[in-house]
């Protein structure tokens, strides 16, 4: 169990001037169309996905294809029957009929079967809407006149966007109808107006300062609690040097956080850590980062403790006390226990010695620091804040 330890409530430090909040009211104007498409969540669609998507085409393409091939293969052979001239017709109408559909589709909904499969979607380059069926129309023509050099006209165009140095991916074909193609599974859909709208109010909304100003939960020392003047670490830890506590408080503003050993008192003895966390001394217990209780065998507590310098063992120090007599001992532990005396100086513990302490003596186990002491730990006056130190226990 950890005892709950008064922290001192500073002033409200001063408002910020309400001129830093006006002065980051305003986005940043997007400079291009393709900035503001990145700023709203749009992404391109790579290269990968659009080769998938025109594959996907031309087989769709090739199959409606085979009743024609199938009719002039039959004709060049001989056979001059209805049959070979109905696959021939139904064949050519099919494809026909397959590429009025595409141009609609990827105009009204800027998809064509290949796209959808893939999950992209055209959209005009200016206000991100709609293709529009007759810029597709003439995509579709500059594609068919580019034919005049058959394969490698259509197979350049195709592939122009592998070289566009926008990094957008836009072909050629994409340019000549004023359109991009977006991938909607990695970024927003332009065509769900409701995804637009929150994008739209998000890019739009004024950047305030939120903040609260809560007070500082900087501890404050008192009798029961000396503070170190020390650097504290990224987990809020207060770190340790070698120097005694009582050489870095102020002896007379706190003369009674000397660690000079008290009287013994009958009462439970307790733990002080570093960082000011009181625990009562069970029967028994383990510390460490993440400490477990031997196979068959039962523990009154235990205590994680928070490890930023990464010294402390899974299971460091076993600790209890009998009567008001807090014993420690070392439990193999890879960067040991000490014992700390007033000159700063350390002496080790042997792993698996059970050592009994006197109240006000100073351990340290791995990169953390505690005090034994007699007595029952100081309650926070009723109404008083409390903040729970880092160590936990369980």
């Amino acid at each position: 169990m950890i005892d709950a330890v008064p922290v001192a409530t500073p002033p409200d430090p001063p408002t910020p001037p309400a001129a830093s909040a006006t002065a980051a009211s305003a986005p940043a104007p997007a400079s291009t169309t393709a900035e503001l498409a990145t700023r709203l969540g749009m992404v391109a669609a790579p290269i990968g996905l659009r080769s998938w998507a025109y594959l996907i085409d031309l087989m769709v393409v090739g199959v409606l294809l085979a009743p024609v091939v199938i009719g002039i293969l039959m004709r060049t052979g001989g056979d001059d029957g209805l049959l070979s001239l109905l696959l021939v017709l139904i064949g050519g109408a099919l494809v026909v009929l397959f590429t009025v559909i595409q141009l609609v589709m990827h105009g009204r909904r800027g998809v064509t079967v290949g796209k959808a499969s893939m999950r992209l979607r055209s959209v005009r380059t200016g206000d991100f809407t709609r293709p529009g069926f007759w810029r597709i129309v003439l995509r579709a023509l500059v594609l068919s006149v580019s034919g005049i050099v058959p394969v490698i006209g259509p197979l350049v165009l195709l592939t122009s966007n592998t070289w566009d140095r926008t990094g957008q991916s836009r072909s050629v074909l994409d340019r000549v109808a004023g359109i991009r193609l977006l991938d909607v599974r990695a970024g927003i859909d332009p065509f769900d107006a409701t995804q637009l709208r929150r994008a739209r109010r998000a890019l739009e909304a004024p950047e305030i300062d939120v903040s609260e100003h809560l007070p500082s939960l900087a501890t404050v020392p008192t009798a029961d609690r000396p503070v170190l003047d020390e650097r504290r670490s990224s987990a809020g830890i207060v770190g340790v040097s070698r120097e005694t506590w009582s050489e870095r408080i102020d002896a007379a503003a706190y003369p009674a956080a000397s660690f000079a050993p008290p009287a013994p008192d009958p009462t439970t003895p307790f733990l002080v850590f570093e960082d000011g966390s009181t625990v009562a001394v069970p029967a028994t217990g383990l510390i460490g980062r993440m400490p477990e209780a031997p196979a068959g065998s039962s523990v009154d507590t235990l205590l994680t403790l928070d490890d930023p310098q990464r010294l402390l063992s899974k299971t460091h120090l076993a600790f209890g006390a009998v009567g008001d007599r807090v014993w420690v001992r070392d439990q193999g532990s890879s960067n040991g226990t000490a014992l700390v005396a007033g000159d700063g100086s350390e002496t080790p513990l042997a792993a698996g010695v059970t050592v009994t302490l006197e109240p006000g003596t100073v351990v340290r186990v791995g990169s953390r620091m505690f005090q034994v002491r007699a007595g029952q730990p100081a309650m926070p006056p009723a109404g008083t804040a409390t903040h729970q130190g880092s160590t936990t226990g369980a």
